[in-house]
């Protein structure tokens, strides 16, 4: 059983192939960037951006027989792009999808709500939709700069609580459902603890050692400053807008939903985790 991994070298991408090459099972990244897959995998590339790269994961003699879909980065037209694959990979006899959207997102919502009802429409697959919440690991990426610049996570989001989910437990989820199939086609990842952005910092300030507040902004503002970081405005107006929707507290709800998965790493223990960033 060979399972690819398109976008593989994403931080969730290289933790389920960790896992998955632990059990004793084949990995195949599909990647724009094949420099970046480690030495002791297997890799062809794959860019979402050139269709003519969408053949080459099977040209080979490995069998696929799991895709893991890491959608489209900062689009909103993700169907459009990734139908093609689907549609190749369906021709070619690939029986199992796993796709990596979020909570905020239902079936048939835009971007990848659309590839996951597109999944629900094709007879004789199988599919699992990993939908988790708002990841920890954005302490790391999209919050570093202002935390070491200015001492601050700067959201819209005043006094919304969040079950904040490690990229480990959503690689975990994956895992298991490659290699243990489950009873429902979606499930929703969260962390095993609700919190505010404002206790966030003071768990990111007793662990790095110096004051981190929580400054809160405007939608118009978020918006300015994710579109000086290069996204596109469209999409940074669509992503606000969810981050906004969570003081309402619309993600701790999601506590009391059945059909959850519930990671077991906590923002202290993946501040813990990786408390050299901050100095380095």
């Amino acid at each position: 059983m060979s399972t690819l991994l398109t976008g593989g070298t994403s931080q969730i991408g290289l933790a389920l192939a960790k896992r998955l090459k632990a059990a004793g099972k084949d990995v195949i990244f599909g990647t724009r960037t094949p420099s970046k897959v480690p030495s002791e995998y297997k890799h062809v590339l794959l860019d979402w951006a050139d269709p003519s790269t969408f053949e080459k994961p099977f040209n080979s003699t490995d069998q696929i027989d799991n895709i893991y879909i890491l959608p489209p980065p900062i689009t909103l037209n993700v169907l459009e792009i990734t139908k093609p694959f689907i549609d190749l990979a369906i021709g070619k006899g690939v029986k199992r999808f796993v796709l990596l959207s979020a909570t905020i997102i239902e079936k048939g919502s835009p971007m990848v709500g659309e590839i996951h009802e597109y999944l629900d429409s094709k007879p004789n697959i199988d599919y699992f939709v990993l939908r988790p919440t708002w990841f920890i690991e954005n302490l790391f990426t999209a919050q570093a700069y202002s935390i070491r610049g200015q001492g601050e996570i700067i959201t819209v989001v005043p006094k919304g609580r969040i079950p904040f989910v490690s990229v480990e437990d959503i690689a975990q989820a994956a895992f298991e459902y490659i290699t243990q199939g489950s009873s429902t086609k979606d499930k929703l990842i969260i962390g095993p603890e609700v919190l505010t952005y404002n206790e966030v910092a003071q768990i990111l300030t007793e662990v790095i050692g110096r004051p981190i507040t929580h400054k809160v902004i405007s939608e118009e503002e978020q918006a300015a400053r994710y579109t000086s970081f290069g996204m596109p405005p469209e999409y940074a107006r669509f992503l606000v807008a969810e981050e906004a929707k969570t003081d309402s507290d619309t993600e701790a709800s999601l506590v009391a939903n059945e059909n959850k998965f519930v990671g077991k790493f906590s923002v202290r223990d993946v501040l813990e985790q990786n408390k050299a960033f901050w100095s380095s």
